[in-house]
């Protein structure tokens, strides 16, 4: 292994614990511009709710705003979000682990499920953390993750860049497939605001509480289901705070009672997401 992907990864494992520590000094004046500016320059990433979720949910969306016909109701797949990408990018590779969990000692979610990379800086990655890879085996790749119940968060993240040591940042865009225990992002609640608003939902969707269906249960404020504390429970009904919340669709998937839905009020949530990341990294 290279000796800068060495020493990021060593540095990553025996931090990760203390991320949230680390997170709160990026709301202190001076050392949080510091740290924004070396570790989060120019990121955005998009958080893309699981198919499964974000399709029942379309169905139910009736608003003023759109108007969503049964055929386009069929294909609102945030997975193809990600296809679109794969296919465009010439070079693509797999970490044949994921750090986060490695990191976390994860014991519920596989470990050996890496992040996916593509673009031209994808050619410097030391070849001791996975491999290159062919379309079709990074279109399995994303499959088997979806699979395996993890969340794909896709776009540009500089700390990446910089642990590969894979630059320029501009080449390398990231997917990655997160669980709600040990994803790198459950520092949202602890980080600054204008870092945290570079995470970003899929544009278009809402996440609400249907407050005559809930029952109070408290399967949705679990901690292993929403990573970033966005849900909790009080007076016996689940709450939503939509600053912090995602998108991610886990709360709906846990809800024993179906109160809780995941809509997408946009007549192309698809087109917009590729259209919001496709110029933070040149692919071609």
């Amino acid at each position: 292994m290279g000796r800068i992907s060495l020493l990021y990864t060593r540095l990553i494992s025996m931090g990760f614990k203390q991320r949230f520590m680390l997170a709160n000094l990026t709301k202190v004046p001076i050392i949080g511009s510091a740290i924004d500016w070396a570790f989060f320059e120019g990121d955005r990433m998009l958080i893309l709710p699981k198919d499964g979720v974000a399709k029942a949910a379309s169905e139910k969306v009736v608003t003023a705003e759109v108007a969503i016909s049964a055929e386009q109701k069929d294909v609102v797949l945030p997975s193809k979000v990600l296809e679109e990408f794969i296919r465009r990018s010439k070079h693509h590779f797999i970490m044949e682990f994921c750090i986060c969990r490695r990191s976390n000692e994860c014991k519920d979610y596989p470990v050996h499920l890496g992040c996916l990379f593509l673009g031209r800086a994808t050619l410097k990655i030391d070849r001791s953390l996975g491999r290159q890879v062919s379309m079709e085996e990074a279109l399995e790749h994303v499959r088997k993750c979806r699979e395996a119940g993890l969340v794909h968060l896709i776009g540009r993240n500089k700390i990446d860049s910089m642990w590969l040591d894979a630059f320029p940042k501009e080449e390398l865009m990231t997917i990655c497939s997160c669980c709600p225990c040990c994803c790198l992002w459950k520092m949202l609640p602890n980080i600054s605001e204008d870092i945290g608003r570079r995470i970003r939902r899929m544009p278009g969707v809402s996440v609400s509480v249907k407050g005559d269906a809930c029952t109070g249960c408290g399967a949705c404020a679990k901690d292993h289901v929403c990573f970033v504390k966005a849900v909790s429970v009080s007076d016996g009904k689940a709450r939503i705070d939509d600053s912090l919340c995602r998108g991610c669709g886990r709360c709906v998937e846990q809800c024993p009672a179906g109160a809780i839905s995941l809509d997408i009020r946009s007549p192309d949530p698809v087109g917009l997401s590729v259209k919001e990341i496709e110029n933070l990294v040149d692919l071609s």
